[in-house]
């Protein structure tokens, strides 16, 4: 073996993110789209990032008995067959878990029934859970009383600790957030219902109004808890009285993140008992920021770009935020969408930058009549939460150069969806360019066994951290500046963090030559349920990488609503999931199976790992999330591995 190139390999993976971290932020970008594509970069529909659950999660509460042990006890309605539980609690080893009939076909001790104990994990990447698993094969829908005993012990009390409860049953709980997150004085609104799904695709087949009653358990940042009532009275979200829908509203009256549960009840169309939970982690900001003027001005900066400034008021010295905002013309009467603008800024002088490349005004004969900024919105870059939002400001713009318009032909170019590429940048060069591979999300060394499978690659190293999109992409950004262009393979949350990279900052990804850009197995573009129920769980343990906003359903459909065409359409995504046999019961990881629909991978769902826009590159069973997993990791496939470095753009 090349000594040179055992070096090579090695220094890509000691290199650490300390070494190669620069201070500066990276140029940002200055987006632009045409107006058909306003409708894709607006928010989500709420209802759209709903977590659909089929569990359902109880915390135990732990009481002393005259014999000095410790017990617990709770009645259980389970309404599907071969229900399994979870039991997490740090001390759990040696606790006892029995469960007794209450007017089911069977009951008596947990031993009385087909019953099999083993030790798991829970969790996605390396932030993973230990938990005992309860097999309650052949155990019918009823009403069951769950016992758990602890043994005395004279130094402590029991571990706090949860029951995680699921079945065959295809009744699921659908619960959503009227926003990704809120500022302290909003009211945080929570709408649930119960649907039945098509477990093989994971698609709606219809409504169901077998709800009864619901409230929320609500655990406030400082550590208090409250409970509080849901309605199925017409009211906030809930779209008409009595249709099953019920919604739940509090305010959120402190900043830091609320983790709130779902809890339902019912009755299925088998007259069976419904129950269900679900579990959302709800960040709360403060903000300071207001509107300074009423109206928006533009000045030309370079040839045919038009610097726009909106007046801002804060205290903050240091906030960077997400904009947007819509172009209008008003002319004889009529009025139409111009494009829309969106870019990275902090305040500077008072004012959030966009700017507007005039061939934007000339493409649709637009020049003329009077011009404003419409749906302006001002979003934090940790959780994307709406921090200011604008209906309309007038825009004053200055005379368009005749002499420019007269040099467009109409044709889009990188320029206008892009802007311009700032002064000092890369001088793509095939020869000096690199495949990096990008790992994941609290992820340990997921391509180190295989890098050998991609010629001419360095390893992005960032392991066991927990990052934001925006500063996943700023390291990957960092660690490009060490080479003339880079194309990207990546794992799990390091594709969305190179598609957001390649869509807000300048770096070596544009000077890539030709191939596929951005590859990616396994990511969660549209986050994934695992996300609230870990928060619950890393609190038993006191342990993990923490919640990542991001990577929940309803903060990826928030940072989604800001990624163009132009940037999806360089993406190739990959998605995997485990071995389906008939005769067995299939899993990945035997306990993200009872939180997570089918197909899965251990982490994430195949619904959530598309990408509208980005070129899907197929889906594979036999392959799980990561190592440890019941069928082979993602990254281990050779023959794909082959073929995406044979694509890659360098």
């Amino acid at each position: 073996m090349n000594k040179l190139n055992v070096l090579g390999v090695t220094a890509s993976v000691i290199l650490s993110t300390a070494a190669w971290a620069k201070t500066e932020l990276p140029a940002a970008k200055h987006l632009a789209g045409p107006a058909e594509e306003i409708e894709l970069m607006q928010p989500a529909n709420p209802e759209s990032t709903a977590i659909l659950s089929k569990h359902a999660m109880l915390k135990i509460g732990m009481a002393s008995q005259k014999n000095g042990n410790f017990a617990w006890q709770q009645n259980v309605l389970i309404d599907g067959e071969n229900p399994k539980a979870l039991l997490f609690a740090q001390d759990r080893q040696n606790w006892e878990l029995s469960i007794r009939g209450v007017g089911a076909q069977k009951s008596g001790a947990v031993n009385d029934v087909p019953f099999q104990r083993t030790e798991t994990t829970f969790g996605m990447a390396s932030e993973r859970f230990p938990a005992t698993q309860f097999d309650l094969a052949n155990l019918p829908g009823g009403r069951y009383q769950f016992n758990i005993t602890a043994p005395h012990n004279k130094n402590s009390q029991p571990s706090e600790a949860y029951l995680l409860v699921s079945s065959d049953s295809p009744y699921q709980l659908s619960s959503f957030t009227s926003a990704p997150g809120y500022l302290v004085g909003q009211v945080i609104q929570i709408n649930s219902k119960a649907q039945m799904a098509n477990e093989k695709f994971s698609m709606v087949k219809n409504d169901l109004q077998l709800m009864q009653n619901a409230h929320l358990k609500i655990t406030m940042p400082d550590g208090q808890f409250s409970e509080i009532s849901m309605f199925d009275d017409g009211l906030l979200m809930d779209k008409s009285p009595t249709d099953g829908q019920f919604n739940g509203s509090f305010v959120a009256e402190q900043p830091g993140l609320y983790q709130v549960q779902v809890i339902a009840q019912g009755i299925t169309p088998e007259g069976k008992p419904f129950y269900r939970t679900s579990e959302h982690v709800i960040p709360v900001i403060e903000s300071d920021l207001d509107l300074a003027s009423m109206e928006a001005a533009g000045s030309y900066s370079a040839p045919n770009k038009i610097d726009l400034g909106i007046g801002i008021e804060t205290a903050r010295q240091d906030g960077r935020y997400r904009v947007f905002a819509e172009v209008w013309n008003e002319h004889k009467g009529q009025s139409s969408a111009v494009t829309w603008l969106s870019t990275i800024s902090d305040v500077s002088d008072g004012q959030l930058k966009l700017q507007l490349d005039d061939r934007w005004l000339m493409s649709h004969n637009n020049s003329k009549g009077t011009f404003s900024l419409r749906n302006i919105r001002v979003e934090e870059l940790d959780h994307y939460i709406n921090v200011l939002s604008v209906d309309e400001l007038p825009l004053m713009l200055p005379q368009i150069d005749e002499y420019a318009k007269s040099g467009f032909d109409g044709q889009l170019t990188q320029s206008m969806l892009m802007g311009e590429r700032p002064a000092g940048s890369r001088v793509a060069s095939k020869a000096g360019g690199k495949l990096m591979l990008v790992h994941g999300y609290c992820s340990g060394d997921a391509w180190g066994p295989v890098q050998s499978q991609f010629s001419n690659s360095v390893k992005f190293t960032d392991f066991n951290k927990n990052r934001s999109h925006d500063e996943f992409a700023r390291l990957i950004d960092s660690y490009g500046d060490n080479f003339p262009s880079f194309g990207v393979v990546a794992h799990s949350q390091g594709g969305a963090a190179s598609l957001h990279l390649y869509t807000y900052y300048w770096s070596g990804l544009d000077d890539a030559g030709s191939g596929r850009l951005i590859q990616s197995v396994g990511t969660p573009y549209q986050g994934t349920p695992l996300a609230g129920n870990l928060a619950l769980i890393g609190d038993i343990f006191g342990v993990g990488c923490g919640y990542n906003a991001n990577l929940t359903t309803s903060g990826a459909s928030a940072w989604l609503s800001g990624i163009p065409t132009w940037a999806r359409s360089k993406v190739n995504y990959y998605t995997t999931s485990f071995t389906d046999k008939w005769w067995r019961y299939d899993y990945c990881n035997i306990a993200s199976d009872l939180v997570l629909s089918d197909p899965e991978d251990g982490t994430t769902e195949k619904s959530r790992g598309q990408l509208s826009g980005a070129v899907n590159r197929g889906h594979k069973t036999g392959q799980c999330h990561t190592t440890g997993m019941r069928d082979m990791a993602q990254t281990r496939d050779s023959s794909r591995n082959g073929s995406m470095s044979a694509n890659a753009a360098r």
